[in-house]
This record gives C-alpha cells, sequence and structure tokens, in this order.
C-alpha cells in the first residue's frame, strides 16, 4: 500500500511541475531516493551511485543549475 501510495505521489508531482527551467522536487525513505521532473521520474536505493547520475545528467539537459543538483542522499 505504501508502495502504491509513492508511486501515485511521484506521477501527481511530475504532472504538476513545469517542464520549463528543470523544476524538480526530490525527497527520500529510509530505503529509497526520489527525483522527480515534469514527465520524468527517478527512483533509485539511496546511495546508488548511478542512479544519482542518471537524474544529475537528466537535471542538466532540461536546464538546472549546476548547483542545485545538491539534493540529498
Amino acid at each position: 500500500m505504501a508502495d502504491q501510495f509513492l508511486s501515485d505521489l511521484v506521477e501527481a508531482l511530475s504532472r504538476s511541475l513545469d517542464p520549463a527551467g528543470g523544476w524538480y522536487c526530490d525527497f527520500r525513505t529510509a530505503e529509497e531516493s526520489f527525483v522527480v521532473f515534469a514527465g520524468r521520474i527517478f527512483r533509485y536505493p539511496r546511495g546508488d551511485l548511478k542512479g544519482r547520475a542518471e537524474a544529475e545528467a537528466y537535471g542538466r539537459v532540461v536546464g538546472v543549475p549546476e548547483a542545485q543538483l545538491d539534493w540529498e542522499e
């Protein structure tokens, strides 16, 4: 049930974010990190460097300033 709630939450966030300007939100559980952009969701185990790198690379493509690619793990 909690997993469905998280899935619904990230989908709603992704639909609500403005695609212009690289807006995103991030949050985490004890086990996972979530980085949500308009139309794109990254969900990866906390500490997974590959998952984080993929989210950061996407952020750069959509215009997120380098200094703002600083979410916590």
